[in-house]
């Protein structure tokens, strides 16, 4: 843009000194031409005029004699007409006690050619220089902005479990990016001291949250049991001890989830990785889930007779396998069935939570696996937002995932991918 613009404007100053040294070598002829017949004055005749006339003979001059009422222009006049520019300047002169009007044209074509030519070849020169320019700069602009690069592929590396260890070398950057590097590390060393004490925090909290909701549970639960062997307690008494335990196993599970978070944000999260039979994973959380589903839940046959084995740690499965089925259960209408299938594909293993319910759409699909995201349908219903991100981080921590799909005719398919226990480096 600076080289068509400083073209630009060159071809403003060429065509505005063209046009100044046009003139002026116009009003050099006219003066040539006037000037004998300012010095001859009034004693010249209409004869003697046109005798003067015509022994000033001048290329590129044409000289007419007009009577008035022709009016005289103060300056030059451009005309260009049928491919012939020209310049015509008009003089007043004194003839035998009258006023006549010389007409003085100049054919200026050649010149108004030689501008033309010249003012295409800037116009060719401005091409040809920008596409120079832009060859030239731009290994030049690509080396300058190569640290700007290198510097947005670190950022991009980094992650919250890294705010502690990661710091940009002011040193290996230009002097230009200098500050920016030593403001960022230093807003890095405010998250991680931020995101520490959120860590402490929830980890606190969810220590001391577990040891009260365990007490609470376990006497719930003995007071249940108290009162389904007596037959003096009535319902109105059992159904609030029911809630009770019910809620009390529901908090246990949430605090025991946030403890898992804190922990694998703190890298200290452990699993045992083994040998699981995925068949009878699914048996088992059909029989221990089955009592809480009243009948909605289903669970369909195997497909192979001798079902592959999966790896992974089977308790963090049925803990997948647990929030996937209460999940559905919570946002299907009633009377749909939760069923439960395993599948293969390729050299991986998939357990399926399969409903029928409303659905979930292609825009939330990735997001209502994030942290403390809910969907939009399930604004309507209680809940925490850690369940489904709590899956998808035990099933990435066991080297497989969590994706979900639609379910034909309606609902969706939540699937768990396992990896085959037959790979090679797996136990």
């Amino acid at each position: 843009m600076a080289v068509l613009a400083g073209y630009g404007v060159l071809l403003l100053a060429n065509q505005a000194l063209s046009w100044q040294a046009r003139l002026q070598a116009h009003r050099q002829a006219v003066d040539r031409v006037m000037q004998p017949l300012t010095a001859a004055g009034s004693r010249l005749d209409a004869a003697g005029l046109q005798a003067l006339l015509n022994r000033m003979i001048t290329p590129g001059l044409t000289l007419s004699l007009e009577r008035p009422p022709v009016s005289t222009e103060s300056q030059p006049v451009f005309r260009r007409r049928d491919g012939t520019a020209t310049l015509t300047s008009t003089r007043a002169l004194d003839l035998d006690g009258s006023v006549a009007v010389l007409r003085i044209v100049q054919d200026v074509s050649a010149a108004a050619e030689r501008e033309r030519f010249t003012q295409s070849l800037l116009f060719v020169a401005a091409g040809v220089s920008s596409l120079l320019t832009s060859a030239l700069l731009r290994p030049v602009l690509r080396r300058g902005l190569s640290p700007l690069d290198q510097l947005s592929r670190r950022l991009a590396a980094m992650s919250s479990e890294s705010l502690e260890l990661e710091r940009l070398d002011p040193e290996e950057q230009p002097r230009e990016l200098q500050p920016i590097v030593v403001s960022f590390n230093a807003l890095l060393g405010r998250l991680a001291g931020s995101w520490e004490r959120q860590r402490i925090f929830v980890d606190g909290v969810a220590h001391e949250l577990r040891t009260p909701i365990t007490l609470i549970s376990g006497q719930a639960q003995s007071l249940q049991r108290q009162a389904d062997a007596s037959a003096s307690i009535g319902p109105a008494v059992r159904q609030p001890l029911r809630l009770i335990a019910s809620e009390a196993l529901r908090m246990g599970r949430l605090v025991s989830d946030l403890l898992d978070i804190a922990r694998d944000d703190a890298g200290r999260l452990k699993l045992r990785s083994g040998r699981v039979d995925l068949d009878d994973a699914l048996l088992v959380a059909f029989e221990r889930l089955q009592p809480l589903a009243a009948g909605r839940l289903k669970l369909q046959a195997p497909t192979e007779e001798q079902a592959p084995v999966a790896a992974g740690d089977a308790d963090r499965l049925q803990q997948c396998l647990t929030n996937l089925v209460e999940n559905a259960l919570k946002y299907t209408p009633e009377a749909t069935p939760i069923e439960l299938f395993s599948s293969r594909h390729g050299d991986q293993l998939i357990a399926h939570v399969r409903d029928h319910g409303p659905g979930i759409s292609l825009a939330e699909k990735e997001r209502i696996f994030e942290r403390f995201a809910r969907g939009t349908l399930q604004s309507s219903v209680s809940g925490s937002g850690i369940g489904l991100s709590m899956v998808r981080l035990l099933m990435e921590r066991m080297g497989g995932g969590v994706r979900v799909a639609d379910t034909p005719g309606g609902g969706a398919d939540f699937q768990l991918l396992l990896r085959l226990a037959d790979q090679p480096g797996l136990p």
